[in-house]
Protein backbone atom coordinates (compact mmCIF):
# COMPACT_ATOMS: atom_id res chain seq x y z
CA UNK A 1 0.00 0.00 0.00
CA UNK A 2 1.31 3.46 -0.96
CA UNK A 3 3.03 5.34 2.08
CA UNK A 4 0.32 7.40 3.97
CA UNK A 5 1.82 10.64 5.24
CA UNK A 6 -0.21 12.18 7.75
CA UNK A 7 -0.85 15.98 7.02
CA UNK A 8 -3.04 18.20 8.45
CA UNK A 9 -5.19 18.30 4.95
CA UNK A 10 -7.07 20.33 6.99
CA UNK A 11 -4.98 23.31 7.50
CA UNK A 12 -3.91 23.18 3.44
CA UNK A 13 -3.27 26.95 2.59
CA UNK A 14 -4.19 26.37 -1.20
CA UNK A 15 -5.28 23.23 -2.96
CA UNK A 16 -5.74 22.41 -6.85
CA UNK A 17 -8.75 20.86 -7.77
CA UNK A 18 -7.10 18.08 -10.14
CA UNK A 19 -4.98 17.74 -6.04
CA UNK A 20 -7.90 17.66 -4.07
CA UNK A 21 -9.62 14.59 -5.78
CA UNK A 22 -6.05 12.86 -6.22
CA UNK A 23 -6.25 13.11 -2.06
CA UNK A 24 -10.30 11.80 -2.21
CA UNK A 25 -9.57 8.98 -4.05
CA UNK A 26 -6.49 8.13 -1.52
CA UNK A 27 -8.37 8.75 1.17
CA UNK A 28 -10.97 6.38 -0.28
CA UNK A 29 -8.37 3.74 -0.50
CA UNK A 30 -7.26 4.10 2.69
CA UNK A 31 -10.04 3.92 4.38
CA UNK A 32 -10.63 0.78 3.43
CA UNK A 33 -7.53 -0.54 5.50
CA UNK A 34 -7.31 0.89 7.98
CA UNK A 35 -8.55 0.15 12.12
CA UNK A 36 -8.24 2.71 14.15
CA UNK A 37 -6.00 2.04 17.39
CA UNK A 38 -7.24 2.32 20.95
CA UNK A 39 -4.09 4.49 22.20
CA UNK A 40 -2.65 7.48 20.40
CA UNK A 41 1.22 5.87 20.98
CA UNK A 42 0.81 2.37 19.69
CA UNK A 43 0.00 3.81 16.23
CA UNK A 44 0.10 7.49 16.02
CA UNK A 45 0.09 8.31 12.18
CA UNK A 46 -3.13 6.22 12.18
CA UNK A 47 -4.46 7.66 15.20
CA UNK A 48 -3.63 11.28 13.82
CA UNK A 49 -5.93 9.97 10.69
CA UNK A 50 -8.48 8.88 12.29
CA UNK A 51 -9.27 12.49 14.06
CA UNK A 52 -8.67 13.52 11.01
CA UNK A 53 -11.28 11.20 9.33
CA UNK A 54 -13.82 12.51 12.60
CA UNK A 55 -13.49 15.89 11.38
CA UNK A 56 -13.52 15.13 7.84
CA UNK A 57 -17.08 13.61 8.37
CA UNK A 58 -18.33 15.97 10.10
CA UNK A 59 -18.49 13.19 13.73
CA UNK A 60 -16.96 16.63 15.31
CA UNK A 61 -17.43 14.77 19.41
CA UNK A 62 -15.54 11.57 18.04
CA UNK A 63 -12.31 13.77 16.68
CA UNK A 64 -12.56 16.01 20.06
CA UNK A 65 -12.48 12.49 21.90
CA UNK A 66 -10.15 11.17 20.44
CA UNK A 67 -8.02 14.58 20.50
CA UNK A 68 -7.90 14.60 24.11
CA UNK A 69 -6.93 11.06 24.56
CA UNK A 70 -3.66 11.46 22.39
CA UNK A 71 -2.97 14.92 23.93
CA UNK A 72 -3.05 13.36 27.29
CA UNK A 73 -0.75 10.06 26.13
CA UNK A 74 1.51 12.83 24.53
CA UNK A 75 1.40 14.66 27.79
CA UNK A 76 4.31 13.32 29.56
CA UNK A 77 6.70 12.96 26.62
CA UNK A 78 6.28 16.60 25.78
CA UNK A 79 7.22 17.53 29.52
CA UNK A 80 10.11 15.62 29.59
CA UNK A 81 11.72 15.84 26.15
CA UNK A 82 9.79 18.14 23.72
CA UNK A 83 12.01 17.42 21.07
CA UNK A 84 12.25 13.95 21.22
CA UNK A 85 10.66 11.32 18.56
CA UNK A 86 7.31 9.93 19.44
CA UNK A 87 7.52 6.33 19.79
CA UNK A 88 6.33 4.61 16.45
CA UNK A 89 5.92 7.61 14.75
CA UNK A 90 7.09 5.43 11.45
CA UNK A 91 4.78 2.64 10.30
CA UNK A 92 4.25 0.16 7.70
CA UNK A 93 2.10 2.13 5.77
CA UNK A 94 2.36 5.00 7.38
CA UNK A 95 4.36 7.86 9.10
CA UNK A 96 3.70 11.42 10.55
CA UNK A 97 4.29 14.71 9.23
CA UNK A 98 6.89 15.19 12.05
CA UNK A 99 7.79 12.74 14.30
CA UNK A 100 9.37 14.74 16.71
CA UNK A 101 6.77 15.36 20.31
CA UNK A 102 6.15 19.56 20.19
CA UNK A 103 5.82 19.22 16.67
CA UNK A 104 2.92 16.25 16.93
CA UNK A 105 1.52 17.84 20.16
CA UNK A 106 0.87 20.90 18.03
CA UNK A 107 -0.47 19.42 15.57
CA UNK A 108 -2.97 17.91 17.93
CA UNK A 109 -3.83 21.29 19.63
CA UNK A 110 -4.26 22.68 16.10
CA UNK A 111 -6.19 20.24 15.06
CA UNK A 112 -8.92 20.30 18.12
CA UNK A 113 -9.18 23.76 17.70
CA UNK A 114 -10.23 22.95 14.16
CA UNK A 115 -12.67 20.13 15.58
CA UNK A 116 -14.17 23.10 18.17
CA UNK A 117 -14.34 25.61 15.36
CA UNK A 118 -16.08 23.37 13.05
CA UNK A 119 -18.82 21.77 15.85
CA UNK A 120 -19.41 25.47 16.63
CA UNK A 121 -20.17 26.55 13.05
CA UNK A 122 -22.45 22.60 12.72
CA UNK A 123 -24.74 23.13 16.10
CA UNK A 124 -28.10 22.90 14.86
CA UNK A 125 -30.53 25.29 16.32
CA UNK A 126 -33.49 22.37 16.42
CA UNK A 127 -34.93 24.35 20.18
CA UNK A 128 -35.36 27.60 18.16
CA UNK A 129 -37.04 25.59 15.37
CA UNK A 130 -39.14 23.26 17.92
CA UNK A 131 -40.38 26.50 19.46
CA UNK A 132 -42.36 27.49 15.61
CA UNK A 133 -42.64 24.22 14.77
CA UNK A 134 -45.23 23.43 17.64
CA UNK A 135 -47.00 26.60 17.53
CA UNK A 136 -47.67 25.58 13.87
CA UNK A 137 -48.38 22.38 14.53
CA UNK A 138 -51.41 23.58 16.84
CA UNK A 139 -53.05 26.05 13.94
CA UNK A 140 -52.42 23.46 11.12
CA UNK A 141 -54.25 20.90 13.76
CA UNK A 142 -56.72 23.66 14.29
CA UNK A 143 -57.45 23.76 10.01
CA UNK A 144 -54.90 26.29 9.73
CA UNK A 145 -52.67 25.64 6.56
CA UNK A 146 -48.98 26.63 6.37
CA UNK A 147 -49.30 29.81 4.29
CA UNK A 148 -51.99 31.17 6.58
CA UNK A 149 -49.49 31.48 9.96
CA UNK A 150 -46.78 32.36 7.88
CA UNK A 151 -48.69 35.13 6.49
CA UNK A 152 -49.83 36.16 9.85
CA UNK A 153 -45.77 35.52 11.55
CA UNK A 154 -44.62 37.81 8.28
CA UNK A 155 -47.49 40.83 9.54
CA UNK A 156 -46.40 40.53 12.88
CA UNK A 157 -42.58 40.33 11.86
CA UNK A 158 -43.27 43.76 9.73
CA UNK A 159 -45.16 45.52 12.64
CA UNK A 160 -42.58 44.85 15.22
CA UNK A 161 -39.45 45.33 13.01
CA UNK A 162 -40.39 48.58 10.65
CA UNK A 163 -43.75 49.95 12.49
CA UNK A 164 -43.29 52.65 9.59
CA UNK A 165 -44.16 50.28 6.92
CA UNK A 166 -47.12 48.89 8.72
CA UNK A 167 -50.07 49.69 6.46
CA UNK A 168 -54.07 50.13 7.13
CA UNK A 169 -54.30 47.46 4.83
CA UNK A 170 -51.41 45.48 6.75
CA UNK A 171 -53.31 46.56 10.19
CA UNK A 172 -56.77 45.47 8.53
CA UNK A 173 -55.11 41.78 7.63
CA UNK A 174 -53.33 40.96 11.04
CA UNK A 175 -56.36 41.51 13.07
CA UNK A 176 -57.96 38.95 10.62
CA UNK A 177 -56.01 36.39 11.21
CA UNK A 178 -55.14 37.18 14.89
CA UNK A 179 -59.01 36.91 15.58
CA UNK A 180 -59.61 34.08 13.32
CA UNK A 181 -56.82 31.83 14.72
CA UNK A 182 -57.84 32.77 18.15
CA UNK A 183 -54.21 34.28 19.00
CA UNK A 184 -53.48 37.19 20.39
CA UNK A 185 -50.11 39.68 19.61
CA UNK A 186 -49.47 38.65 23.46
CA UNK A 187 -48.97 35.04 22.26
CA UNK A 188 -46.28 35.98 19.52
CA UNK A 189 -44.63 38.29 21.73
CA UNK A 190 -44.31 34.84 24.53
CA UNK A 191 -43.57 32.99 21.51
CA UNK A 192 -40.50 35.03 19.86
CA UNK A 193 -39.32 35.52 23.33
CA UNK A 194 -39.08 31.72 23.99
CA UNK A 195 -37.33 31.75 20.46
CA UNK A 196 -34.76 34.25 21.52
CA UNK A 197 -33.93 32.63 24.78
CA UNK A 198 -33.27 29.59 22.66
CA UNK A 199 -31.30 31.29 19.72
CA UNK A 200 -29.17 32.98 23.02
CA UNK A 201 -28.42 29.76 24.32
CA UNK A 202 -27.71 28.48 21.27
CA UNK A 203 -24.98 31.51 20.67
CA UNK A 204 -23.51 31.18 24.04
CA UNK A 205 -22.55 27.61 23.29
CA UNK A 206 -21.11 28.64 20.00
CA UNK A 207 -18.98 31.13 21.42
CA UNK A 208 -17.71 28.65 23.94
CA UNK A 209 -16.74 26.37 21.61
CA UNK A 210 -15.25 29.33 19.70
CA UNK A 211 -13.16 30.09 22.69
CA UNK A 212 -11.92 26.47 23.13
CA UNK A 213 -10.83 26.55 19.60
CA UNK A 214 -8.81 29.52 20.42
CA UNK A 215 -7.32 28.00 23.55
CA UNK A 216 -6.33 25.08 21.35
CA UNK A 217 -4.72 27.56 18.64
CA UNK A 218 -2.78 29.06 21.00
CA UNK A 219 -1.66 26.07 22.79
CA UNK A 220 -0.96 24.66 19.59
CA UNK A 221 1.90 27.76 18.61
CA UNK A 222 2.98 28.10 22.21
CA UNK A 223 4.05 24.23 21.88
CA UNK A 224 5.72 24.39 18.56
CA UNK A 225 6.58 28.38 17.83
CA UNK A 226 7.51 27.10 13.84
CA UNK A 227 3.62 26.24 13.31
CA UNK A 228 2.89 28.31 10.98
CA UNK A 229 -0.64 26.96 9.66
CA UNK A 230 -1.61 27.17 13.76
CA UNK A 231 -1.07 30.97 12.93
CA UNK A 232 -2.84 31.00 9.66
CA UNK A 233 -5.78 29.58 11.24
CA UNK A 234 -5.62 31.86 14.48
CA UNK A 235 -5.71 34.67 12.00
CA UNK A 236 -8.85 33.02 9.98
CA UNK A 237 -10.85 32.82 13.31
CA UNK A 238 -9.74 36.28 14.62
CA UNK A 239 -10.65 37.87 11.62
CA UNK A 240 -13.68 36.30 10.97
CA UNK A 241 -16.24 35.09 13.61
CA UNK A 242 -14.73 36.89 16.68
CA UNK A 243 -13.74 40.29 14.47
CA UNK A 244 -17.20 41.91 14.83
CA UNK A 245 -16.70 45.14 17.07
CA UNK A 246 -12.97 43.92 18.73
CA UNK A 247 -10.63 46.26 16.97
CA UNK A 248 -7.63 44.17 19.35
CA UNK A 249 -9.62 40.86 17.76
CA UNK A 250 -8.61 42.50 14.23
CA UNK A 251 -5.11 43.46 15.91
CA UNK A 252 -4.83 40.06 16.79
CA UNK A 253 -5.46 38.31 13.46
CA UNK A 254 -3.42 40.81 11.60
CA UNK A 255 0.02 39.82 13.80
CA UNK A 256 -1.17 36.13 13.80
CA UNK A 257 -0.99 36.55 9.86
CA UNK A 258 1.94 38.32 9.85
CA UNK A 259 4.04 35.40 12.21
CA UNK A 260 2.63 33.02 9.72
CA UNK A 261 3.84 34.61 6.48
CA UNK A 262 6.90 34.78 8.60
CA UNK A 263 7.30 30.97 8.97
CA UNK A 264 5.78 30.17 5.60
CA UNK A 265 8.86 32.44 4.02
CA UNK A 266 10.79 30.82 6.08
CA UNK A 267 9.99 26.87 5.44
CA UNK A 268 10.17 27.72 1.35
CA UNK A 269 6.00 27.58 0.97
CA UNK A 270 6.05 30.87 -1.37
CA UNK A 271 2.79 30.04 -2.40
CA UNK A 272 1.71 29.63 1.35
CA UNK A 273 3.53 32.94 2.19
CA UNK A 274 1.84 34.74 -0.93
CA UNK A 275 -1.96 33.42 0.24
CA UNK A 276 -1.34 35.23 3.90
CA UNK A 277 -0.23 38.12 2.70
CA UNK A 278 -3.00 38.65 0.32
CA UNK A 279 -5.71 37.57 3.47
CA UNK A 280 -3.54 40.54 5.37
CA UNK A 281 -3.86 42.86 2.77
CA UNK A 282 -7.55 42.32 2.78
CA UNK A 283 -8.19 42.28 6.20
CA UNK A 284 -6.01 45.79 6.73
CA UNK A 285 -4.44 47.32 3.62
CA UNK A 286 -2.47 49.75 5.65
CA UNK A 287 -1.67 47.04 8.33
CA UNK A 288 2.15 47.87 10.19
CA UNK A 289 2.54 44.37 9.44
CA UNK A 290 2.09 44.55 5.93
CA UNK A 291 5.03 47.46 5.89
CA UNK A 292 6.95 44.63 7.94
CA UNK A 293 6.93 42.06 5.38
CA UNK A 294 7.88 44.86 2.66
CA UNK A 295 10.76 45.83 4.75
CA UNK A 296 9.26 48.67 5.46
CA UNK A 297 8.66 50.26 9.05
CA UNK A 298 5.98 51.97 9.95
CA UNK A 299 5.68 54.79 12.11
CA UNK A 300 3.89 52.17 14.71
CA UNK A 301 6.04 49.41 13.99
Amino acid sequence: MKKLLIVLLIATLSVSPSLKAKEAKFEKDVEKKITCPADFLKNPPVYFYCIYRDYHNHKYDAGIKKAKKALKEIGPLLRKNPNGIVPNAVQKDAKLRDPHVKSVASDLHLLLGMLYYQKSMNLQDTSVKKVYTDFYDKLEKEGFDFFQISELMNLYSKKKLFPDAFTKKDEKKYTELLKKMGVKESDLDKLTAEAQKESDKLEQERMAYLRKAVEEFKKSVEVDPDNAIAYYQLGNLYSGVLSEGAPQDSEAAEEAYYRAAILLKKQGDISGYKEVVKRLELLNPKSKYLKLLQGKKGKDA
